[in-house]
């Protein structure tokens, strides 16, 4: 992966935090001028990310934060804050302002959220077009993106797709030639060259010559599309994807606006079909329907009825006020004015009285310092006493712990037994360490097909480490036939969700 595949945004505008427990240099509750920041998001190369806001007007936003000046970083960053704030597009992120904390330059944008992983077949034909739309925005102003990939599409809460990471984002040039636009050969965003984009996504004459073009980034929308349906488009769609994925930039679709009408075509035709094939199916139901209905009739003609008793309310009901409904999660999480040292201690005393997700919580704070001083020995106990009760998280933790030899003596038989037990109850990071014993023979007889299986299994629900383990198998033709392009398909879907591991194969294989 190049350096701007890498800082891409959409490493840091992940919802989900990132692995191991990891917490970012601003605490829940602080103010970084006049956002308070909500929630720590994930990390690139050089930027931390918050779920930060806005103290006046309430609205939500990311804020991205310089922590790393190293290689020239800075300058990039800032450049950064100018095409955001300069480029002001509805299919690109919205500026909402930057300033310096502590010395670090910050930047805020609008909150976006990650794609639907996977997405459903249906709604990819009306992704595609609204995306091809956005892209046209751009293409319209003078810019091509050369970086498109799902990992660079994020969606506003009414599911407009917005395009992210400027990194390689260049200007279209002056003169015309044959094949689109002349590009320049620097980005827009810092003035020096820059990489080609992402591999999968990338056009030919773009990572063989360095050529800038629209037809490029309709080259790009067509693997979307492919990806997008898991490497099995329908036929309805295939046509299309075959077109923009053409080798010669002239035999494309000759802007993203033709690629999305193309789309908007189809879909039509694939919708009148289905609309004939639903009204015969009414039409038979209706029949039945009313077949039923009408000896229902007759049956009532025929049998006498019953008189209905009405039922007296009860006086004393109207009184009576309904318990308010109690959540017992909620006395369990960790207040937004609370530091972690009053939580810890806060949990102590209700998980000595056995409440399990209080036993979590502590069993948490020991392992990773949090609170507390680290104490891995505790934090197994903790872990035990919930598994006992048959709590699947604690027994995936507690597995992880006897696999490792953290906090216990390393007992890889016993760590399959618990993994089994919290994957028979669907807990995704048991069913992924079983996954692993069995495809490595840890712990268990060795059955790389059902090693394999279980990845899966966790891997199509979007769990990252388990797209990781599934992305090794197919890299290594380990129970699954080899298969280099669906190996790093799946680990280009881990890293949406910075899996590290995931990243550092890409870059061996």
């Amino acid at each position: 992966m190049n350096d701007a595949g890498t800082e891409s945004i959409e490493a840091w505008l992940e919802s989900r935090p990132s692995e191991g427990g990891g917490c970012g240099r601003l605490r829940c509750g602080t103010c970084v001028g006049e956002w308070h920041v909500e929630a720590y998001l994930g990390a690139g190369l050089s930027s931390e990310v918050y779920r930060v806001r806005n103290l006046r007007l309430s609205y939500e936003g990311a804020l991205k934060l310089l922590v790393n000046d190293a290689r020239n970083l800075k300058t990039r960053f800032l450049a950064e804050i100018d095409a955001l704030r300069f480029l002001s597009l509805p299919s690109l992120p919205r500026f909402f302002g930057a300033g310096e904390f502590g010395g670090k330059p910050f930047y805020v944008m609008e909150y976006l959220l990650p794609l639907p992983d996977p997405m459903p077949r249906g709604d990819v034909p009306g992704f595609m077009n609204k995306v091809a739309k956005a892209v046209q925005t751009l293409h319209e102003a003078g810019y091509v993106h050369r970086d498109l990939k799902p990992g660079n599409i994020l969606l506003r809460r009414n599911g407009d797709p917005v395009l992210i990471d400027l990194g390689l984002v260049k200007q279209r040039g002056n003169e015309h030639t044959p094949l689109g636009w002349k590009p320049r050969k620097v980005s827009m965003v810092d003035g020096k060259p820059v990489g080609v984009g992402t591999i999968d996504f990338a056009a030919p004459e773009q990572l063989l010559e360095g050529k800038s073009l629209v037809q490029g980034d309709v080259f790009s929308l067509g693997k979307i599309a492919w990806y997008l349906y898991g490497e099995n488009p329908p036929s309805t769609m295939r046509s299309i994807i075959h077109r923009a994925t053409r080798e010669i930039p002239t035999e494309r679709y000759e802007s993203a606006q033709a690629f999305a009408a193309a789309v908007r075509r189809r879909n039509r035709h694939t919708v009148v079909l289905w609309l004939l094939v639903a009204l015969g199916v009414s039409a038979m139901v209706l029949a039945v329907v009313f077949r039923a209905e009408i000896k229902k009739k007759l049956v009532d003609l025929l049998v006498p009825q019953e008189p209905v008793v009405a039922i007296a309310p009860n006086p004393d009901a109207e009184n009576e006020e309904p318990p308010a409904p109690v959540d017992p999660a909620e006395e369990v999480l960790q207040r937004p004015d609370e530091s972690e040292e009053a939580y810890f201690e806060r949990m102590s005393p209700l998980a000595e009285e056995g409440e399990i997700l209080a036993q979590l919580a502590v069993a948490e704070a020991c392992f990773y310092g949090r609170g507390t001083p680290t104490n891995r020995v505790a934090a197994v106990a903790w872990y035990r006493k919930a598994a006992n009760t048959g709590d699947a998280s604690a027994q995936a933790s507690l597995a992880y712990c006897l696999l490792n030899g953290l906090g216990c003596e390393k007992n890889v038989g016993e760590a399959a037994e618990w993994y089994a037990r919290g994957a028979e109850q669907d807990d995704l990071n048991a069913i992924n360490g079983l996954a692993f014993c069995r495809l490595n023979g840890i712990g268990v007889e060795k059955d790389e097909k059902s090693g394999f299986e279980l990845a899966m299994r966790a891997a199509l629900r979007g769990h990252a480490p388990s797209q990781t383990l599934v992305g090794e198998c197919f890299l290594e033709g380990r129970g699954v036939a080899r298969d280099q392009e669906r190996g790093e398909t799946w680990l280009y879907r881990a890293t949406r969700q910075n899996n590290k591991r995931a990243e550092m194969l890409l870059q061996v294989y």
